[in-house]
């Protein structure tokens, strides 16, 4: 049985989004995997071998026309990533209406996100992996968690390592943050991260080593300086292919630098969730995009049960709402968030190509923005609702 989470096919949506673009390509889990083993311009051809393979694997016998269901998610995916048509391209060349095209579509990035991970991920690493993303999602799941001393845990993950440290003859000291840093994360997932870079990093260092550890602000950002490391950036380079560090690190929201002799761990303050409730896969590509690198973290659905089951369970900088959306359209959804009390609080922005901002805004909603916006509209509208 084929078992992957969303963030897996969320991965695959994105590597077939960009599968030209070779900055975004090194920034993709899945893309990285692909390439794994290969080196310089060897990489770009064996992950677009690999996603080349997957899309032939639902080739039906001989290609008949695109217009055949028998072959409609092979000849979807070939057109809109192999050939970098638009959609209203595709969706002309497989005669479907645009509601069509968007369910097929959909199905067609299921169909390939299955393929690949039984192709590629499903080996022995697959369960422990699948197990550690779960978990880190239920331990990252805020529901009021309260906020730590980052510096009390990092001691804490010293006491943790000071057997192997003393074993492996490596001196850690540690420098006080002088005014106390106060982290609102998963506590017992920020404790093992530094466990685990602690013990990844003694790993490398011949005995005698030194790892100086200083807990300070840059630039507005908690920051875990490691220090005195002459193999700094061996290590960093090591570090980002691992996929339990980068695991770790996307559910804490940090990101791991290096300078000179130094690994710097830094943590966004604070990220804000906004959900986007859209059943236009491209649509949520590009919020995405747009979202990508700001302190905004994007959670989508595709109806409104979804929608309200997110919304209810979480909280949210704002939603950004469709209007035209398959079962209860958008005003519907938005008449149910603004009257149920656990919702009733969360700005709503209607996001239409339907020019009905003086509608939206009477039947309650927070802010209007014609669809699709541009990247600054966007930023600035979310940032009046997060300062």
């Amino acid at each position: 049985m084929t078992i992957y989470s969303r963030e897996f096919e969320d991965n695959i949506r994105d590597l077939l989004s960009n599968l030209y673009d070779y900055l975004k390509l090194v920034e993709n889990p899945v893309a990285r995997q692909l390439a794994e083993g290969h080196s310089g311009k060897e990489r770009m051809g064996a992950i677009r071998g690999a996603v080349l393979a997957a899309i032939e694997d639902l080739r039906r016998g001989s290609a008949t026309s695109p217009a055949s269901r028998r072959n409609r998610l092979y000849h979807l995916l070939l057109l809109r990533y192999i050939e970098e048509q638009g959609t209203n391209a595709v969706l002309n060349r497989l005669a479907l209406s645009e509601r069509q095209y968007y369910r097929e579509h959909q199905r067609a990035l299921q169909t390939i996100s299955r393929v690949i991970w039984d192709k590629y991920f499903a080996g022995a690493q697959a369960p422990e992996m699948l197990s550690l993303v779960g978990e880190l999602e239920y331990l990252s799941v805020d529901r009021g968690q309260a906020s730590f001393d980052a510096e009390a845990e990092i001691q804490a993950a010293l006491r943790s390592t000071g057997a192997i440290a003393r074993q492996r003859e490596i001196d850690i000291r540690a420098e006080g943050a002088g005014a106390p840093v106060q982290l609102q994360i998963s506590q017992p997932v920020f404790r093992q991260l530094v466990i685990y870079l602690l013990n990844d990093l003694m790993a490398g260092m011949p005995p005698g080593g030194q790892i100086s550890i200083a807990l300070t602000m840059e630039e507005g950002e908690p920051t875990i300086a490691f220090s005195s490391m002459a193999a700094a950036q061996d290590a960093w380079q090591r570090l980002g292919g691992d996929r339990t560090a980068m695991a770790l690190m996307k559910s804490v929201n940090a990101r791991l630098e290096c300078e000179a002799s130094r690994l710097m761990l830094r943590f966004q303050r604070k990220v804000h969730r906004v959900l986007i409730v859209d059943d236009n896969p491209d649509t949520i590509a590009l919020f995405k995009r747009y979202l990508a690198k700001q302190p905004y973290q994007l959670l989508a659905a595709r109806e409104e049960g979804e929608a309200l089951s997110i919304a209810q369970g979480l909280p949210l900088l704002c939603v950004i709402l469709d209007v035209m959306l398959p079962g209860a359209d958008g005003w519907q959804i938005l008449q149910r968030f603004k009257n149920h009390p656990s919702t009733a609080d969360i700005p709503v922005l209607i996001c239409s190509v339907l020019a009905m901002e003086e509608l939206a805004l009477s039947l309650g909603a927070d802010g209007y923005l014609k669809k699709p916006p541009a990247r600054d509209e966007l930023l600035a509208t979310l940032s009046e609702w997060s300062e």
